[in-house]
């Protein structure tokens, strides 16, 4: 109770502080566009945000890049000085009314039905007036928004360097997961199959052990080898999505898994080639993380494509827990929001794990 009466207390205080600190920026922004210097403005501007995230927790308002500061300043000119001034008012009246009834009533002079009466109209003055401070504080921050933050076309903008950026890391990403495959697995296999062919030379030089033998495990090997290399090609680009099509392309994803993969394909007609791209690795790594991370018993892919939305859901049985901090899905938010699409994944403790993306087939 007291800390909740605290925490109002600070508000309200911050509140007031704020709306006629408010005063003060505006007047003093007003008056640097007046002067008409090139960065002015723009100081005055980033002044004021600080204040508002000093004084009203506007976080939103922090690193806005002040795009009409003179609009925003002229805007906040029109109310904040008067709406300010007239709180400050108020507060002191309510303040010194509320003070001489205290008076009052202490000493005996008045009624304590009249005395109460007086505090509580005081009390009522000065909530309305740390209200209003609030709300022109809301004031402020949705015209820094609007006048201060970015146009539709910057925002595009800013999501396409974002999203260029992203992109980047997740090729980089890629490299290093085909690196360590490579180095994992591959390396292995292909260092086994040299030993395996050094023995079977060896034993055919003394003439003598189980030739057939060594060269069976250096058979092996080498079929073990292709069948990596068939893994890692697969995971770097899918022949099949080239040659036949996105459905025949998610059709192979169950000969690259132990687990049985449920199909569910409308795909009509056939999206373009870099978004048919993106909604087969959502469907692989979704199917490879079920795999791998979930301990399910089955997972099921569903594709639905019209010409306008491709939309890929991959949902398994598992444990559940999966969280966007691998490598694997930060990478398809990346593809996906390269794009415009968006990727989700809801995957509670105990499951299910629901992996899905909805890709536009036109930007």
């Amino acid at each position: 109770m007291i800390d909740h009466l605290r925490r109002s207390l600070g508000t309200s205080v911050r509140a007031v502080v704020g709306l006629l600190l408010g005063i003060v920026t505006a007047v003093t922004g007003v008056a640097a566009s007046a002067r008409r210097t090139t960065d002015g403005p723009g100081r005055a501007a980033e002044r004021d945000r600080i204040r508002l995230v000093r004084w009203f927790d506007a976080e939103a308002v922090r690193d806005l890049p002040d795009r009409e500061p003179t609009g925003y300043f002229l805007v906040r000119l029109a109310y904040g000085p008067l709406v300010g001034l007239v709180v400050l008012l108020v507060l002191i009246s309510a303040t010194g009314y509320g003070g001489w009834a205290f008076v009052l009533l202490a000493g005996g002079r008045i009624s304590v039905a009249d005395g109460l009466v007086s505090l509580l109209v005081a009390a009522v003055m000065i909530y309305l007036s740390v209200r209003m401070a609030m709300i022109v504080g809301q004031w402020d921050v949705r015209t820094a928004l609007r006048l201060l933050g970015d146009d539709a076309t910057q925002h595009r903008l800013r999501d396409l360097q974002r999203t260029r950026a992203d992109v980047v890391t997740a090729i980089d990403d890629e490299r290093r997961r085909i690196e360590r495959a490579l180095h994992d697995d591959v390396q292995q296999r292909a260092v086994a199959l040299a030993l395996d062919v050094g023995r079977a030379r060896r034993t055919a030089e003394r003439g003598g052990g189980n030739l057939v033998a060594d060269l069976d495990n250096a058979v092996a090997q080498a079929q073990a080898l292709l069948t990596e290399l068939r893994d890692v090609a697969w995971r770097i680009y899918p022949a099949a999505l080239d040659e036949h099509g996105l459905a025949a392309a998610l059709e192979g994803l169950s000969a690259h898994t132990f687990l049985p993969v449920d199909l569910d394909l409308s795909i009509d007609p056939e999206p373009p080639h870099d978004v048919a791209a993106a909604a087969y690795y959502v469907a692989a790594e979704g199917v490879t993380n079920s795999t791998k991370h979930s301990g399910a018993d089955s997972v099921s892919v569903t594709v639905a494509a019209d010409g306008h939305v491709v939309t890929v859901t991959v949902v398994d049985d598992g444990c559940g827990g999966a969280e966007m901090t691998g490598s694997g899905l930060t990478g398809l938010a990346r593809r996906v929001a390269a794009l415009d699409g968006q990727f989700s994944v809801h995957s509670p403790r105990g499951g299910p794990t629901v992996v899905e993306a909805r890709i536009p087939c036109a930007s």
